[in-house]
Order: C-alpha cells, then sequence, then structure tokens
C-alpha cells in the first residue's frame, strides 16, 4: 500500500523535510503521471490533492495509488 498518513512525530516530519530538499521528492502531478501513465488535467491533480488534505485533516490513512486509479476510472466512465 502506497499509503499517505501525518508524520507520527516530530523526527519524522524533519526527516521527511530532509529527504524533499535533498531532491527526494517529486510533484503530485509527477506522481500521477508516473501511476497514469499520462500527464493528468490540473483539475484531476486539485482533486487528488483535495482527498489528500481530507484525509490529512481527518487523521485518515488512505491508500494513494488506488485512490488516484479509482478516481481515473470514474472520470473515465463520465467521459
Amino acid at each position: 500500500m502506497s499509503g499517505v498518513r501525518k508524520p507520527k512525530d516530530e523526527a519524522e516530519k524533519l526527516r521527511a523535510r530532509i529527504a524533499i530538499a535533498q531532491g527526494k521528492g517529486r510533484t503530485l502531478t509527477k506522481f500521477i503521471e508516473e501511476i497514469l501513465k499520462e500527464k493528468p488535467e490540473d483539475e484531476f491533480v486539485e482533486a487528488v490533492r483535495n482527498r489528500i488534505g481530507l484525509a490529512h485533516e481527518q487523521e485518515e490513512t488512505i491508500d494513494v495509488v488506488a485512490l488516484i486509479k479509482e478516481m481515473s476510472d470514474i472520470q473515465n466512465q463520465w467521459a
């Protein structure tokens, strides 16, 4: 599972910030593109960002890869 959750403590938060500063991070757009094998529209990225934000607010762990695939499937059904 590729879960998204809040850092457990300040040490974990610091490690994440260090990794990002060292260039180990990537944009959400690029991450979604790697999963879907195509560049996502800005609205799709924003919808994923909003869902991750909601999970963060509710202190919920989500499987972000499954979320992206499900959202893409729903979007394709409506296209």
